[in-house]
């Protein structure tokens, strides 16, 4: 999904030209969510939103309520959590230890080969979200 709004839209266009009307499209890749969900996306399949619902909800919400740029912004926000996935190579390690921080899972929660994060990356997790007001 692109970022930029007008290319979102464009492709999504593009994409229900060519599918029944009775399927859903949905947009996966959280830092581009609100750009799907304003262009013309049913749904977002989050991987965020397990583990933070309200920041995904607040974002759905706006979308849906018709306030665009609002849900576009509160996306903008989390974006050292963005940038975050993009760093560790995906949002699965850091989901997982967002997981851990907040007591919702415990630590070295991933099935081994997978390894989690390191005390540095876990570190700069913990740092991000409390900068972003989600970690108390």
């Amino acid at each position: 999904m692109p970022a930029d709004p007008e290319a979102a839209r464009a492709r999504v266009q593009e994409i229900r030209a060519i599918i029944p009307r009775h399927v859903s499209l949905g947009v996966s890749g959280d830092s581009v969510a609100a750009a799907g969900l304003v262009a013309g996306c049913d749904a977002w399949y989050s991987v965020i939103a397990g583990t933070l619902p309200q920041p995904a909800l607040r974002i759905t919400r706006a979308v849906q309520e018709g306030r665009h740029q609002e849900g576009l912004d509160l996306s903008e926000e989390l974006g050292p959590l963005w940038e975050l996935f993009a760093r560790e190579g995906g949002s699965l390690r850091v989901t997982a230890a967002i997981a851990e921080e907040l007591g919702l899972a415990p630590r070295r929660s991933l099935p081994l080969p997978i390894q989690g994060l390191d005390a540095h990356q876990r570190a700069r997790v913990s740092q991000v979200l409390r900068e972003l007001h989600l970690l108390a």
